[in-house]
């Protein structure tokens, strides 16, 4: 049976990943579904006591099977990363949204909370369809795609919950702290349990009202404000098909999640023991979470975030493109290879989110106290590639050896791929380190006591964007599944506001007030 196959709709500049960067006007205050769960249970505390905290708790299941060892990114003192996931399993829902005919549990939304220990809070939301390299236990690999990567959304089906954050750590080198799952059942409970979220619906970014309906999700709705209960509110966030791009979706689930957060912590629902009642259970049963998150811990959790104030809580898309046919795509969808159609990371602008977030290099003080010598005297022994991108550690020998530094610069493939870029150096080498740091865009300098005098050792993580003035490539290219930034660091397009805010511009939170 043939299909037809439908154009879709074109973004515009302000929503183009491709389109030049503009400034544009202050955000409002976002906020997340399972902070105002926390901050809700915080205020609801001293107004029904702690019998009713203690039937919650009880409720939470708490799974020992997501702890996850071996290596990993380093802590940051005094900062709390959270991973927010919603699942697709059908658990709880009968024979709703496919029912048993949907193989496997999927992410379908993915974030990461970072509660900063000045008091602020990033959520950084992930589009599922980026594609990323999949990193998970020898005994799952087997069934990866042979080039090692696949849609985010698909990474739960090989390594479970541990294999996503195992990836996320890889791809962020953020340390995944804790791990709070709600699937399609608790959705509903949740929304249907504060008597339902108001949404405000705009028009589609080319002025059409083909997002109104859609028969996949069973969206159906209307431009301004819509009040769903538990089943509209899931059809809401969850279309995709009437929108046709994934992050407009994503601008959906942001927008609804500030909106409950504002339902949820309402004089109605707090100062009706009836109401708290109904979501306390509604949030307990349908929550899973890690091992590590006891009655303490989410206490403490749960303080941290009734503490934020207005303007301390921002969300942040990943900022990624479709990638072109020049990039390895073979059609102008996007589509690559074995993967279907997929979205690529901008890295350039997604290491300028993550940098505030990430902790400090240890050597840094050390480096900096360092004086550079001229790149001449800099003797390069080895770059190691671990990026997952094929060629990159010959082009960046031959850019570093244009750019006058000297050395043996053998060219290896490491053993496993890892997101940082590092420049190792021997005690005595800080200030050959400090050089060639200078020249890689967000590369850390590495103190290791088992290397000897012959020289630096660079290792060139998924983050790399390329040698500063070198002429070869960068975070371009197709293989990597990302990409520099579509236009100039910093910048971000004007919007009037009913408009939908530009994606992954720099880091900048998305206005959701009103969305398509």
């Amino acid at each position: 049976m043939s299909h037809a196959t439908l154009p879709r709709p074109a973004l515009p500049p302000e929503l183009n990943p491709r389109a030049p960067r503009r400034r544009r006007s202050s955000l409002r205050r976002l906020s997340l579904v399972s902070c105002s769960l926390l901050s809700t249970l915080v205020l609801a505390l001293s107004g029904v006591g702690w019998f009713l905290y203690n039937q919650f708790d009880r409720n939470l299941t708490r799974n020992s099977a997501w702890n996850v060892g071996g290596d990993r990114p380093a802590e940051v003192p005094g900062s709390v990363n959270i991973l927010l996931l919603g699942d697709d399993s059908r658990d709880g829902t009968g024979n709703e949204y496919g029912g048993e005919a949907v193989e496997g549990n999927r992410s379908d939304t993915t974030i990461i909370a970072h509660f900063d220990k000045d008091g602020t809070a990033t959520l950084l939301s992930f589009p599922r369809d980026e594609l990323v390299k999949v990193v998970v236990p020898t005994s799952a690999a087997k069934d990866v795609p042979r080039d090692g990567k696949d849609k985010l959304t698909n990474v739960m089906t090989y390594g479970g919950v541990p294999g996503l954050i195992t990836t996320l750590e890889a791809l962020t080198d953020l340390h995944i702290d804790h791990t709070i799952k709600i699937d399609l059942a608790g959705f509903k409970q949740i929304t249907d349990a504060i008597g339902g979220v108001t949404v405000c619906v705009t028009r589609m970014p080319n002025g059409s009202t083909t997002n109104l309906n859609d028969n996949f999700s069973q969206w159906h709705g209307q431009l301004g404000e819509n009040h769903l209960n538990g089943d509209q509110a899931l059809a809401f966030v969850r279309t995709r098909h009437a929108l046709g791009d994934e992050r407009l979706r994503i601008l959906r689930q942001q927008q609804f999640l500030s909106k409950l957060l504002t339902q949820a912590t309402s004089t109605g629902v707090l100062t009706n023991p009836a109401k708290i009642t109904a979501l306390l259970g509604a949030v307990g049963g349908a929550i899973e979470m890690d091992s590590g998150l006891g009655q303490t811990e989410l206490i403490k959790l749960a303080d941290r975030v009734s503490k934020l104030g207005s303007g301390k809580v921002k969300f942040v898309t990943v900022p990624t493109h479709v990638p072109l046919e020049s990039e390895g795509a073979s059609d102008m969808y996007g589509t690559y290879g074995v993967h279907g159609a997929v979205l690529f990371i901008n890295t350039e602008e997604f290491e300028q989110i993550l940098a505030p977030l990430r902790p400090a290099s240890p050597q840094d003080a050390a480096i900096a106290s360092a004086p550079p010598v001229a790149p001449a005297q800099v003797i390069v022994a080895s770059i190691a590639n671990a990026s997952g991108r094929t060629g990159l550690a010959a082009a960046t020998s031959a850019d570093l050896r244009a750019l006058g530094f000297g050395g043996f610069m053998a060219a290896t493939t490491a053993t496993a791929d890892q997101s940082a870029t590092e420049v190792r150096y021997a005690p005595g080498q800080e200030g050959a380190a400090k050089t060639l740091v200078a020249r890689i865009p967000g590369a850390r300098a590495v103190a290791d006591a088992t290397l000897t005098g012959s020289g630096l050792e660079l290792v060139l993580g998924s983050s790399f964007t390329g040698v500063a003035g070198g002429a070869g490539p960068t975070g371009a290219s197709a293989a990597t599944g990302a990409a520099p930034a579509a236009g100039a660091a910093g910048t971000a397009a004007t919007v009037a506001p009913t408009t939908t805010a530009p994606l992954g511009s720099g880091g900048i939170p998305a206005d959701t007030s009103c969305t398509p």
